[in-house]
């Protein structure tokens, strides 16, 4: 019987302790030091948390439609006619060397009718993760408000404008939301990135070339790791 408590004990403190720990959903990402300043590549379909698995959803492998020729891997879209709902990604700019500032955001998109959607960025955008829409302003807050009918770097959030698209990051880890707004099928996202040089264009071979990361502790240790601090407290 003691046996049997001590190990619902040493359990209990586990999970409590795995939900201390930062979570990561973009395990494996891109560093690079192009133009004058740095940057972090992540694809879409590595995102974190989303509200729904009835809006945002992963083109091949959920079937939602078919990603366009030339994309990396899978590709992110909106599936719910209609429908709102949110996605969310944790990134970590140290990891790139970045620190707190501005930066932009880039998404290597489709979108041939201007389907666009908001962006929240925790700490600019608010102190504590929304579990309510929060109110957006365009022009403050929307992305991809263009005409892209091909794969392109979209930098521009309205128009040729920054719309939503530069934001003040954290040191160390960031977390991002995009919020429908008008995004359809029609929509596809395939890689997203962050650069702290603001007038960096990014281009398919900067991807390919910049540097592969994973994070430090990779699922298969964490057990491992998490029991190793628990016997040192």
């Amino acid at each position: 019987m003691i046996q049997k408590s001590q190990f619902t004990f040493v359990v209990a403190c586990t999970l409590v302790l795995l939900s201390a720990l930062p979570t990561f959903a973009v395990e494996q990402f891109k560093v690079s030091k192009y133009g004058k300043g740095v940057q972090i590549w992540f694809e879409a379909e590595a995102f974190d948390e989303r509200d729904s698995e009835d809006v945002y959803q992963l083109g091949k492998a959920e079937k939602a439609v078919d990603p366009a020729d030339d994309a990396y891997g899978d590709i992110v879209t909106n599936a719910g006619a209609g429908k709102k709902g949110w996605i969310l990604y944790r990134f970590d700019i140290s990891r790139a060397g970045g620190k707190a500032g501005d930066w932009r955001f880039i998404g290597r998109v489709i979108n041939p009718s201007n389907h666009s959607d908001w962006l929240w960025v925790l700490g600019d955008d608010g102190d504590k993760i929304p579990e309510n829409e929060p109110v957006f302003v365009r022009p403050d807050h929307i992305i991809f408000e263009e005409n892209v009918p091909a794969w392109t770097w979209k930098r521009t959030g309205d128009f040729g404008q920054d719309g939503g698209t530069v934001n003040e990051l954290q040191d160390g880890e960031n977390v991002m939301m995009i919020w429908t707004r008008q995004s359809s099928l029609q929509v596809q996202y395939d890689v997203f990135l962050w650069s702290s040089d603001l007038e960096y264009q990014p281009t398919d071979e900067d991807y390919e070339k910049a540097e592969d990361k994973t994070l430090p502790v990779q699922p298969d240790g964490l057990l491992t790791t998490t029991w190793s601090r628990l016997k040192r407290q």
